[in-house]
């Protein structure tokens, strides 16, 4: 469309000067040289300049000298300042602002010449002012398609950023809803095997004692089946709990002494495991802190429970100031650490995590045939 319009202008004024050869004094020979020239020079710009980047300059240069040698030679033909107007245009193009309009005011002096080649003033004062305000116009309007080229790449950049960005974000999300799907599925499985594993293995106990005694010493049978009946209760309220059908058991609803207590009652009345709960000291902890002791000491006691062999076993809680902790002894048959760690046991597992969850250290001591000591204390400040 640029070039368009410049090659539209030049015609106009080849059309223009040929009719004022007709209507009055012929122009001079040497206007109807150089017009083609300027109009050659015109036509091969584009080639040129995509070819020899540096062509602008020395095609600016040609045709302005080209223009203001006509207008000395016919200083009378006011439709020769025509032809720098695309040239105002190309010079803010090129040249960019303060060169391009430092161009187009050389040239407005230089038309001044013409008053010497026999322009009259009257007339030709007129025509140099309304041709520099021409010019002027055009390297503005050469100057806002500048700007608005740049906005709109600009404009452009931004939105690929934009949009990279969407894609960035979704992605994002994508991923952290999958987290957050996981460290649910996490959640559950850790509580899963905190409470409702060990009620359902107490049960298992129940039945198999129940099918013992059925036979011999029936009473003894029906005690066992309804304590089976009140752990298949237990168990039910425990899922309802997972899945928030029911609000799901705090210790920092009743604070953690009278939760681990009632926990130690639980354990003997389902599994017939004596705990003896020690409390030295008095501090009040953080919610979070709360819960996972509990469901540490839980897990401790279900391992117990499983594996220790023994129905005694003992916790301690230190709230004792700087560091606080929390301690579950029993003298069962013990393990060897480093080959439960390696298995696809949960229940260390989980206690690490949770441990590490409120900052805490956990330390396990154990040795076949010598107990289990679990430490897991508060880390100094």
């Amino acid at each position: 469309m640029r070039y368009f319009a410049t090659y539209l202008i030049y015609i106009a004024v080849v059309v223009r000067a040929a009719g004022w050869s007709q209507d009055s004094t012929p122009l001079p020979a040497l206007i109807w040289i150089l017009l083609p020239i300027f109009g050659l020079i015109l036509l091969s710009e584009p080639v040129l300049t995509r070819r020899f980047p540096l062509y602008p300059r020395l095609y600016t240069l040609m045709q302005s000298c080209l223009v203001i040698a006509m207008l000395y030679i016919a200083p009378n033909q006011d439709i020769l300042p025509m032809l720098f107007y695309p040239l105002s245009f190309q010079a803010v193009q090129f040249f960019h602002k303060r060169v391009g309009f430092t161009w187009i005011g050389v040239f407005s002096v230089a038309m001044m010449g013409m008053f010497l080649f026999g322009l009259e003033w009257e007339s030709g004062l007129t025509m140099v002012l309304a041709s520099s305000g021409v010019n002027l116009l055009m390297g503005s309007f050469a100057h806002l398609m500048e700007r608005t080229e740049q906005a709109r790449l600009e404009n452009q950049k931004l939105f690929g950023n934009l949009q990279e960005a969407y894609r960035q974000l979704k992605a994002s999300a994508v991923q952290a809803e999958a987290l957050a799907a996981a460290e649910e599925r996490h959640r559950l499985v850790r509580e899963l095997h905190d409470s409702l594993t060990q009620t359902l293995f107490s049960m298992n106990l129940s039945v198999q004692a129940a099918q013992l005694s059925v036979t011999d010493t029936p009473n003894v049978a029906g005690e066992h089946l309804t304590r089976l009946q009140g752990l298949a209760r237990s168990a039910a309220g425990e899922v309802q709990a997972l899945t928030g059908q029911i609000p799901l058991y705090q210790p920092a609803q009743d604070g953690l002494v009278v939760a681990l207590k009632r926990l130690a009652e639980e354990r003997l009345a389902q599994d017939g495991l004596q705990v003896t709960i020690e409390v030295i000291g008095q501090r009040e902890l953080p919610e979070p802190v709360q819960s996972a002791l509990y469901r540490i000491t839980q897990e401790a006691l279900n391992n117990i429970t499983r594996h220790a062999g023994i129905c005694q076993a003992s916790v301690r809680l230190r709230l004792e100031s700087p560091c606080a902790s929390l301690e579950v002894v029993d003298a069962g048959c013990g393990f060897d650490p480093r080959v439960s760690s390696q298995s696809s046991g949960y229940g260390l597992t989980g206690m690490a995590e949770r441990a590490q969850q409120i900052a805490w250290e956990l330390e396990i001591e154990s040795s076949l045939g010598q107990g289990t000591h679990i430490r897991v204390k508060e880390k100094a400040a």
